[in-house]
C-alpha cells in the first residue's frame, strides 16, 4: 500500500462509484464465449487496454442472473487466479472476471482502473445479480478490494481476502458494508497479521471466516476456494439475497463438521476448536437449533481442554516471541545504510538466521517448525524483495546487493534471490559475479527465459560464451503461451 492510497481514494470516489454503478460500456455479447472454460484474455469494450481472464460456468444462459467473483492478482495473471475459483465457481454457478492488469506494492490506481473496466464490460456482456457481487485478492490487492468495497457501499457484498487484510491506516470498523473470507497459509509471512486481523473483525461485528491452510503466501487451494465460495452462499442465505437451499446447507454442514472431528482425531485441537466455532456461526438460523447448539457445546468443551489451553499459552508465547523478533528486523538490516556497515555474517547472526533454519528443518515440535518458517519467510521477502526492489529504484547497488546476499542465507536453494543478486552485480557492472550468480540461478532451477531475455541489466552480458551457455539450457517460452 503506498503512502498515499487513502488520498487516491478520496480523489476518486465520485468516479468510481459512478462508474461501478452506472457505467456499462457496449460490449459483445456473451453467446461466442466458452462455457465451462477459462478464457484469458478479454478486452473491455470501454478501455481495451485492460483485459481480465472469464470463467462462464458451463450452465450459463442469460436467462437468469448470477453472482460474479471479480479478482485482482498482485501480478496481473488473470488466469492463474481464475484457475483456483474454477472448480467452486462451476460449482455454485458464480462467474470470474480476473484481471490481466491488477497490481501490488505500488500504486493502487491500477487496481480501480481494472476494477472500473471489468465492472464495465462485464455488466455490458453479462446478466449479473448485483445483489451478489464479490471481490477476491491475494496480497496487496486485498487491500484495494476492501477500499473499493468501502468506496462504493452497498457494490460490493462480500470479499476473499487470501493472504491479507485491510489496508493498516484503514483497519476494520463498524458498520463496513461487506462479510470477509480471509485465507492465509501457516507459513505465510502474513500470518500474523491475519491472526491479528480476526478479533478485530470479531471486535467490529463483521460477519467473518478466516481459514488457514498448509501453504506459503499464496491464492488458497482450490478446494478452499470451492469452500469460500460456499459461505458466500450461505451468507447470502442469511441476507436474504439467495433462495434457501435445504440441501446445499445439509451439504456444507456435513462438510464442515467433517474437517472439525477429522481435526480433533488428529490431535489438532487449535483447528478443530476453530472449526466448531465457525459451524456455531455459519449455521446459526440455517441449521435446527439443536445442531448449532451441538457445535457451540463442543467449542465451549474444547476450549475447557487443559491440551488446548496449554497449547494456546504456548501458541501466544510463540506469537509474541516471533512478533518481537521481527520487529527488531528493520533497524538491524538498517546497518546496511551505516557508516560503518556490518558484514553480511554479523547481520545474519543478528537476525538468527542459522537458528531459525535449524529449528524449520529438525525441531520436533511441528508448531515450532512452522513458527521458524514463517520468521524466515518474513525475512526472506524483507531481504530478497522489497528492499532490493527499493535500493535498484534509488541505484544503491552495493546495498541492494547486501540485503540481497542475506537472502541468501535465509534461503540458499531459492533461484529468485540468487538470480536477482546477479541482475545487481550486473547493474553494478561486475559481469564476474552477476555470471556466477546466474548460474547458481539456473543451477537452483531457474526456467524462465522469458525474464531472462527481457532483463535490460544482463545486455552488456549476452556477448559472454557463459551467459549464452546458461541461456541455452532454458526453453524459450513457446509463441502463444499462456499467461
Amino acid at each position: 500500500m503506498s503512502p498515499d492510497s487513502l488520498e487516491i481514494e478520496r480523489d476518486m470516489k465520485p468516479a468510481l462509484a459512478l462508474a461501478l454503478v452506472l457505467l456499462a460500456a457496449p460490449a459483445a455479447s456473451a453467446s461466442d464465449l466458452a462455457r465451462g472454460k477459462i478464457v484469458d484474455r478479454i478486452s473491455c469494450a470501454g478501455a481495451p487496454e485492460e483485459t481480465y481472464a472469464l470463467y462462464l460456468p458451463s450452465g450459463y444462459t442469460p436467462d437468469r442472473a448470477w453472482p460474479i467473483l471479480y479478482m485482482m492478482d498482485p501480478r496481473a495473471r488473470g488466469g492463474l487466479a481464475a484457475e483456483q475459483f474454477r472448480a467452486g465457481a462451476e460449482q455454485y454457478g458464480y462467474l470470474l472476471a480476473s484481471s490481466n492488469n491488477s497490481q501490488s506494492d505500488g500504486p493502487i490506481e491500477p487496481n480501480f482502473k481494472a476494477m472500473r473496466a471489468m465492472w464495465a464490460d462485464t455488466h455490458a456482456r453479462l446478466r449479473i445479480d448485483d445483489r451478489k457481487v464479490y471481490a477476491a485478492g491475494f496480497s496487496g490487492t486485498v487491500r484495494a478490494a476492501c477500499m473499493l468495497a468501502r468506496t462504493a457501499p452497498g457494490t460490493i457484498a462480500g470479499i476473499v481476502g487470501a493472504g491479507a487484510g485491510y489496508p493498516f491506516d484503514a483497519p476494520p470498523k463498524k458498520g463496513d458494508p461487506f462479510v470477509f473470507f480471509g485465507t492465509v497459509g501457516d507459513k505465510d509471512f502474513n500470518y500474523y497479521e491475519m491472526m491479528d486481523l480476526e478479533p478485530r473483525l470479531a471486535a467490529t461485528g463483521i460477519v467473518h471466516r478466516i481459514e488457514i491452510f498448509d501453504g506459503i503466501h499464496q491464492w488458497p487451494p482450490a478446494e478452499l476456494a470451492t469452500r469460500a465460495l460456499g459461505w458466500l452462499e450461505l451468507q447470502a442465505m442469511k441476507a436474504g439475497t439467495r433462495t434457501r437451499d435445504s440441501g446445499l446447507i445439509d451439504a456444507l454442514w456435513t462438510g464442515t463438521l467433517a474437517r472439525a472431528r477429522a481435526a480433533e482425531a488428529a490431535g489438532d485441537l487449535f483447528q478443530a476448536h476453530r472449526l466448531y466455532a465457525g459451524a456455531a456461526d455459519d449455521f446459526a438460523g440455517l441449521r435446527a437449533a439443536a445442531d448449532v447448539a451441538g457445535a457451540a457445546r463442543k467449542t465451549a468443551e474444547l476450549a475447557a481442554n487443559p491440551a488446548l489451553q496449554r497449547e494456546e499459552k504456548e501458541r501466544a508465547l510463540r506469537m509474541k516471541h516471533d512478533k518481537e523478533l521481527l520487529e527488531g528486523a528493520p533497524a538491524i538490516l538498517a546497518t546496511a545504510n551505516a557508516g560503518e556497515p556490518a558484514t553480511v555474517a554479523q547481520v545474519v547472526g543478528m537476525l538468527k538466521i542459522h537458528e531459525l533454519r535449524d529449528k524449520a528443518a529438525h525441531a520436533k515440535d511441528a508448531d515450532e517448525r512452522l513458527s521458524a518458517q514463517r520468521v524466515l519467510n518474513t525475512l526472506g521477502v524483507q531481504t530478497g524483495f522489497y528492499l532490493p526492489q527499493m535500493y535498484g529504484e534509488r541505484k544503491q547497488y552495493d546495498r541492494a546487493i547486501f540485503v540481497l546476499s542475506i537472502a541468501a542465507e535465509v534461503a540458499p536453494d531459492d533461484p529468485f534471490v540468487w538470480y536477482n543478486r546477479a541482475a545487481a552485480y550486473a547493474r553494478k557492472g561486475d559481469r564476474k559475479r552477476a555470471l556466477a550468480d546466474l548460474r547458481q540461478a539456473v543451477d537452483k532451477g531457474w526456467k524462465d527465459r522469458a525474464a531472462l531475455d527481457g532483463e535490460e541489466a544482463f545486455a552488456p552480458l549476452r556477448q559472454e560464451p557463459e551467459y549464452q551457455q546458461l541461456a541455452g539450457r532454458l526453453a524459450p517460452k513457446p509463441a502463444g503461451g499462456g499467461l
